[in-house]
C-alpha cells in the first residue's frame, strides 16, 4: 500500500488545440510529460497552458515578443516575467501565484522538424513540452553550463517517460 503525502500535489494543465488539422494531437501524452517535469524537479502545485497553434500564429507572436519574423517549434511565456501584460494587481497575483505560464507550440513546423530528425511527432510534441516546462520553470540554455544542466534534466524527464533517444541534444536559440 502506497502511503497518501501529507501535502497537496494539484496540477492545473489546459491544453488548447487551436489548428483545426491538428487532431492527431496526443493530449493525454502532453499532460504526462508536464506532470513527469514537475514531478522529476519537486514541483507539487502548479499551472501552466499549452496552446498548439498553426505556423502563422507562432509567427506573429516571435515577430511580437522575441523581434523575430519567422515562425519556430514553441514558444514559452514564464507568468510574470517581461511584458506588461503579465503584470497584475497583487490580489489577483496571489490567486494566480502557482501558474507558470504559457507554452505555445506551432504544429506544422514541428511536424517537419520531426521529421527533420527522424523523431515521431508524438515523440517530439513530448520533447517540446518538457523543454517548454523546463523554460516556465527558469531553466535556460543561454550558457554552456545552463544548457549542460537544462539538457540533462530534460533527458531524465524524457528517459522516465520511455523516450531513451538522443536525438533530443540538439541546438536552439536561446
Amino acid at each position: 500500500m502506497n502511503p497518501q503525502p501529507d501535502y497537496e500535489i494539484a496540477y492545473e494543465i489546459e491544453i488548447d488545440v487551436v489548428d483545426g488539422s491538428t487532431t492527431d494531437v496526443d493530449v493525454a501524452d502532453l499532460e504526462r510529460a508536464v506532470i513527469a517535469t514537475l514531478s522529476h524537479l519537486g514541483v507539487d502545485v502548479a499551472g501552466l497552458t499549452i496552446v498548439i497553434a498553426d505556423d502563422e500564429t507562432v509567427r506573429q507572436m516571435n515577430q511580437q515578443y522575441r523581434h523575430i519574423d519567422s515562425a519556430t517549434d514553441i514558444l514559452s511565456f514564464p507568468a510574470g516575467e517581461g511584458d506588461e501584460m503579465f503584470d497584475l494587481p497583487p490580489e489577483i497575483e496571489e490567486e494566480v501565484g502557482d501558474y507558470l505560464g504559457d507554452l505555445i507550440i506551432a504544429y506544422p513546423f514541428t511536424c517537419a522538424q520531426a521529421a527533420r530528425y527522424h523523431n515521431p511527432i508524438v515523440n517530439e510534441l513530448r520533447l517540446l513540452v518538457v523543454h517548454g516546462t523546463l523554460h516556465l520553470l527558469g531553466y535556460d540554455h543561454d550558457t554552456e553550463d545552463r544548457q549542460r544542466e537544462m539538457w540533462r534534466i530534460q533527458g531524465e524527464v524524457l528517459s522516465a517517460l520511455g523516450d531513451t533517444s538522443t536525438n533530443w541534444e540538439r541546438e536552439y536559440e536561446a
